[in-house]
């Protein structure tokens, strides 16, 4: 699937770069996500309140990936809301 990245997960990604294991680590993410939609490696679990619709997984004990699956007709694609240090709403 394609990524849609939000400039707020966009700046959370390159600053995460700087860190080998955790790239690595989101990188694993990202493939599970494009296989396995909402569930797979990470914890997967849906968000609440402002964030509902969205998912969030694990990259470490501190940084999440918060995301969505959106499906269109011809094709669907990931958008990331953020993937650094616990949810902003």
């Amino acid at each position: 699937m394609d990524k849609l990245w939000t400039d707020e997960a966009w700046e959370d990604f390159l600053n995460l770069h700087s860190d080998k294991k955790l790239v690595k680590r989101l990188d694993a993410l990202l493939k599970d996500i494009d296989r396995n939609g909402y569930s797979g490696i990470g914890k997967p679990e849906p968000l609440k309140d402002d964030l509902s619709g969205y998912w969030s997984r694990r990259i470490d004990e501190y940084n999440r990936i918060v995301y969505r699956i959106i499906e269109e007709s011809e094709k669907s694609y990931v958008e990331i809301l953020q993937c650094g240090t616990h949810y902003h709403k």
